[in-house]
């Protein structure tokens, strides 16, 4: 936690703030590791729905993830091809043309040459199609051929069976447009006739093809709505000639998924069906309706699980020959708790146990089961869609399965409403590291303290009061009693707040001091004037200045002297970092200049006063900056999120204050926080990300580059930003995330198995 600390070079002493010694102090002797977390893997602009199935034939399951292109229209869906390693990891994604608005997927061998093929619904108003794509084996795909799906519009399900018993594969389509299913039967060349419709008087959404009744045909069930009895599962009991009885619908309490399975072990098949927000309180719902054997059901039984349930699927967690449930929740940015999976284990008799929730992403889409490890045990792939746009890279969640009804999973504690930064110090003097967290949310004045146990738990201390809406935060020892202090940055007060500690976890009320800026976005410590105290310097948003306010020794701070953070308006200052950049013994400041995609330096003159800015081209929007010396040559470099751009960028430090061109590295979406330790111990530092709601692991070559492969994590529901820390005492870092949808924050340990 010490604020700062000489670290020699070939050229000279360098001292280096705070976050520089979180990143460069955790390097450990060992050289293998790896966190423990759901991995999560790219799957193309606005995923939406995942199938499982082996595409190359290797015994392997893969995935199969319908989303959007590039096209602005979202003309040109896609459908991504993740294929699996067999230890729980995928390969890079391939996308093959489908047809617009892909959102659905369903596969079957329907030209008969033994490759699965995959049928894609087009969910597009302007056309009325599914698009089919013929399989070469090898996990590739042949150019896709589209076939009326016989909707006028918004097809919106597909269930594949061979419906009138010829021995080839057909197709049902419903689109909740209108009271019909579409059937199109297929001509065994992977092509299929024109639909024919079959008449439901009802308004079929979703569809299943399962024996229902149990005379050895395909039956269709259909989740539905009726205009007079509302939402209903219909069923069409098939004559296996590809004609249907007339409809048998059983009244059901609403819902967008259907699955279907032998629930109660009676033999006969059930339905389950997943329904969104109920209640005030917008909790989702599955419910189950078993069987009559004769293509009716019984009344539906409900249970809870997460906020605005929208996919479900049936395995056997717990490996106790008893079907169980797991439920996708694609919550909402606006309530805490939500993007989350709900695990409901099965009794045998048709009836669940209460859920058990992961918080895991931000809106999920879907949830399909498959061993992705090859241990014999069931994982879950969970589709995480962060926004109905051509620029959001959606991903796809692996949760390996135990074997007992859980998931490997990072543990979250609860942190108060919105966390947004995290902090890691030992607070109460028993050398196990404690958490800070702050939440930015306007009306906000809270500070929570999670005192480590030594094991990576943590129980609450307490809640302490700041400013108004807490931005950022700092920790150091403000007035010499060898105890660590807070130092909050309150974005709507324009102030610092500074907590001091009474060495215990707690801490005395907050003092303000004034940061004489617009919008104070980030607070840094270090010693600017030489005197052996801690200043601070924070970035002021509104007013696009950094203020240094100098401490006096006793926990109070001097009034602020005003920098310019950039050369221009719209400098937009959002975060900063403390380093000697040009190796004459005085700390200087890079700040992060949010939309204008630079960095500025400001050097330092050794008695708190700064010389202009030196501006510093990132590579894009820079809402994040880290630094480190990447390269090993004793000299501190740069490190930037770059927002939008989807990319890290590094800036090799010339040793005089000056930066090298940057070269940019794979950030994912929207990176927003980047910061830098040895993750495996290599003695390299490697840059650790948060972006789209993951955690993104860039290891180091030494060099100033990265390795072109990285592994991203989900740690909760809308990651961040993160610190670093051993919290179980192996030696090893790992990762405490905050997560702002679901008010906690979350340790990924280090499980020490990289690549």
């Amino acid at each position: 936690m010490w604020l700062y600390s000489p670290i020699r070079t070939p050229q000279a002493p360098v001292r280096i703030g705070l976050v520089a010694l979180v990143s460069l102090a955790l390097a450990c002797p060992r050289t293998q590791g790896g966190f423990i977390a759901p991995l999560a893997f790219d799957a193309g602009s606005n995923a939406n729905f995942v199938v499982v199935a082996d595409f190359n034939g290797d015994g392997i399951p893969d995935l199969a993830v319908t989303g959007l292109g590039s096209d602005p229209n979202y003309r040109d869906g896609i459908v991504s091809i993740l294929l699996g390693k067999g230890d729980g990891t995928f390969q890079a994604a391939r996308h093959f043309f489908a047809g617009p608005l892909a959102r659905g997927a369903a596969v079957g061998d329907f030209n008969g040459d033994g490759h699965l093929d995959l049928v894609v619904v087009n969910h597009d108003s302007l056309t009325d199609t599914v698009s089919v794509l013929l399989g070469n084996g090898d996990g590739t795909f042949q150019t896709s051929h589209v076939f009326l799906s016989g909707y006028a519009n918004l097809p919106s399900s597909v269930a594949v069976g061979d419906f009138n018993g010829d021995g080839i594969l057909d197709l049902a389509v419903v689109g909740g447009q209108g009271p019909t299913v579409s059937i199109l039967f297929g001509n065994g060349d992977g092509t299929f006739q024109d639909p024919h419709r079959v008449p439901t008087g009802t308004y079929p959404g979703y569809v299943v093809a399962a024996d229902l009744n149990g005379d050895g045909r395909l039956d269709l069930a259909m989740l539905a709505y009726d205009d007079a009895a509302g939402a209903i599962v219909s069923v069409l009991l098939g004559n296996g000639d590809g004609t249907f009885q007339p409809v048998r619908n059983s009244p059901c309490s609403g819902g967008s998924v259907l699955a279907v399975g032998d629930l109660n072990g009676d033999g006969i098949p059930d339905v389950a069906f997943a329904s969104g927000q109920t209640g005030p309180d917008h909790k989702g719902s599955v419910s189950i309706m078993l069987g009559n054997g004769d293509g009716t059901f019984q009344a539906p039984h409900s249970y809870r699980t997460g906020t605005a349930s929208v996919s479900l699927a049936i395995g056997d967690f717990n490996g106790d020959g008893t079907p169980d449930l797991a439920v996708a929740n694609t919550g909402s940015g606006y309530l805490p708790g939500t993007g989350s999976v709900s695990v409901l284990l099965g009794n045998g008799d048709g009836t669940f146990q209460a859920a058990q929730n992961y918080a895991l992403g931000y809106l999920l889409a879907c949830v399909a089961v498959g061993d992705f490890d090859g241990n014999g045990i069931p994982d879950l792939a969970v589709i995480d869609s962060p926004g109905f746009d051509t620029s959001d890279q959606g991903t796809v969640s692996i949760l390996l399965g135990k074997g007992d009804g859980t998931f490997e999973h990072a543990p979250g504690f609860p942190a108060g409403s919105s966390p947004s930064v995290v902090a890691v110090a030992d607070l109460n003097g028993d050398s196990i590291p404690d958490l800070v967290v702050a939440g930015y949310d306007p009306g906000s004045r809270s500070v929570h303290v999670l005192l480590g146990k030594g094991n990576a738990t943590f129980q609450v201390a307490g809640t302490f009061s700041a400013g108004s809406s807490p931005s950022s935060l700092a920790i150091g020892d403000f007035n010499g009693d060898g105890i660590p202090d807070l130092a909050i940055a309150d974005y709507y007060s324009e102030s610092v707040s500074v907590l001091l500690g009474n060495g215990d976890g707690t801490f005395q009320a907050s003092k303000s001091f004034s940061t004489g800026g617009n919008r104070s976005n980030f607070v840094a410590i270090g010693d600017l004037n030489g005197d052996g105290i801690l200043d601070l310097v924070v970035a002021n948003g509104g007013s696009e200045t950094v203020t240094v306010l100098l401490g006096n020794g006793d926990g109070t701070f001097q009034a602020p002297g005003s920098f310019a953070a950039g050369p221009h308006f719209g400098s937009n200052p959002t975060a900063l970092a403390v380093a000697d950049f040009n190796g004459d013994g005085f700390l200087d400041l890079a700040v992060a200049n949010g939309p204008t995609g630079n960095v500025c330096v400001l050097l330092g003159n050794g008695d708190g006063t700064f010389q202009a800015a030196r501006t510093f081209p990132a590579g894009g929007q820079t809402p994040s900056v880290a630094i480190g010396d990447f390269n090993g040559d004793g000299i501190v470099d740069l490190a930037v999120a770059n927002g939008p751009s989807g990319t890290v960028s590094v800036l090799l430090g010339n040793g005089d204050g000056t930066f090298q061109d940057p070269r940019s590295f794979p950030g994912g979406s929207t990176p927003t926080f980047v910061t830098a330790a040895d993750c495996n111990s290599d003695g390299r530092l490697d840059l650790i990300v948060v972006s789209s709601q993951t955690v993104r692991v860039l290891l180091g070559n030494g060099d100033g580059t990265f390795q072109p492969t990285y592994t991203s994590y989900v740690a909760g529901s809308s990651a961040i930003s993160l610190a670093i820390a051993d919290f179980n005492a192996d030696g090893w870092p790992d990762l405490a995330v905050a997560n702002n949808a679901s008010g906690d924050v979350s340790i990924l340990l280090n499980d020490h198995r990289w690549p």
